[in-house]
């Protein structure tokens, strides 16, 4: 079985290197695939901390912070399999030492960066399980665990065929997993070290507040918006893809609030340009907003601003719920936005947790989703007020899972040189 993992992972490998000469991600991945040999600076690493991309890093981070603060001379190093983590996790607060892409998980790369890096502690965010990585950190009696912890019973591992992954979870010291149901699966195939944490994104995002409110004096972008939204009420449409472009296009002139900020998920020139084409003379973009005379519609065309753009905003649509890959609805709903997004949400537990308790609605149509914005509207302050504190009442999981992982770590001679 493990046989035809590698195999897996060998055709994985091949199918970058077939992509990359028309996509710029693996084009990245493919190129940069050795580039932690020359770059990245030998260890011992204190806590090498795993994620898959950007949203990982973000649940990561709170711990990352609470482990600096702890032990503030420890060395940390971040890995990312996709590039735009590795691209993008410079934008955060943060206290990470070094950070690279992880190399593919074939097993002759195991070994050459197991020692090249040297780590007293791993830790794996959420559903990243790369098995050879895995069974040789465990085989190096290195302490292993993940946080934030999400699994699904659909998943692969649950899979008759999925015994080698379900053998790969055993090795992992303990569990902090955001929800029961994932404590129930583990424990069905054997693992009884679990604990039900929570989801850190939470503190995350009451962080990411607090740092946004304390320093938006230095985010020329955010000065300039809030000029323009100051006394306006605002429907922020984020991180979206074109099917709510299109959908808010439809009922535009039917919202009723005064200004519409488009942040899309793609900011490419040729997609710019169709919402530009979309909304016609009703839109301006952001670097062109000093013109701005009669337009109600702002686009967004950097990067990187999406996270304090909802502290100017009254209500979001949020991208990704018509594709399965929802962007983070926490990001508006710390500021105590009522939040809409598409039915494609099940591999998201916050959504559905905020749809049951009256704090988010799901659409289907343009039609519905013009219906729910005024529905979410009659009783904006109540279910502002309800949101944050929903918010707050989630949040800790930092702490939790720190107060019990801190004694499982292996601590000895900071800060590693």
């Amino acid at each position: 079985m493990r046989s035809l993992y590698d195999f897996s992972i060998f055709l994985f490998g091949f199918g970058i290197f077939i992509a990359r000469l028309f996509n710029a991600k693996a084009k990245q991945r493919y190129q940069t695939r050795n580039a932690w040999k020359s770059e990245l600076p030998e260890g011992p690493y204190d806590l090498w901390m795993h994620c898959a991309s950007l949203g990982e890093f973000d649940q990561g981070l709170p711990l990352l912070w609470e482990y600096k603060t702890t032990y503030p001379n420890a060395k940390i190093l971040v890995t990312f399999f996709s590039p735009s983590g590795l691209n993008h996790y410079q934008k955060r607060h943060h206290c990470v030492d070094h950070a690279c892409l992880i190399p593919l998980d074939h097993r002759k790369n195991v070994a050459p960066f197991l020692n090249h890096v040297q780590p007293k502690n791993v830790v794996f965010v959420k559903y990243e399980f790369w098995l050879n990585f895995i069974f040789g950190i465990s085989k190096r009696h290195i302490p292993l665990f993940s946080i934030s912890t999400l699994l699904r019973k659909k998943q692969f591992i649950f899979n008759p065929l999925g015994g080698i992954f379900r053998k790969g979870l055993t090795r992992f010291d303990h569990f902090y997993v955001q929800n029961e149901t994932t404590k129930l699966l583990l424990s069905q195939i054997g693992i009884p070290q679990v604990t039900v944490s929570g989801d850190t994104r939470y503190d995350h995002v009451l962080q990411q507040q607090k740092n946004t409110l304390e320093n938006q004096h230095t985010a020329p972008e955010l000065i300039t918006l809030q000029k323009y939204c100051g006394g306006k009420r605002v429907f922020i449409l984020g991180s979206s893809w074109l099917v709510e472009e299109e959908m808010v296009h439809a009922v535009h002139g039917k919202i009723p609030l005064d200004l519409t900020i488009i942040a899309p998920h793609d900011i490419s020139e040729k997609h710019l340009y169709e919402i530009e084409a979309m909304f016609g003379d009703e839109c301006i973009r952001l670097s062109e907003i000093e013109t701005l005379t009669r337009e109600s519609v702002i686009l967004i065309d950097c990067i990187g601003l999406l996270h304090q753009l909802y502290q100017l905003g009254n209500i979001a649509f949020i991208g990704g719920g018509y594709t399965g890959k929802l962007h983070n609805i926490l990001e508006p709903a710390v500021y105590g936005l009522p939040v809409i997004f598409g039915p494609k949400h099940q591999k998201f537990p916050e959504a559905s947790e905020f749809v049951a308790k009256g704090l988010a609605v799901e659409v289907l149509t343009a039609e519905e989703l013009l219906e729910k914005i005024q529905l979410l509207l009659q009783n904006e302050k109540e279910t502002t007020r309800k949101i944050k504190e929903f918010v707050h009442e989630k949040s800790g999981a930092t702490t939790r899972i720190s107060s019990h992982l801190f004694s499982k770590l292996a601590h000895s001679d900071f800060p590693s040189n």
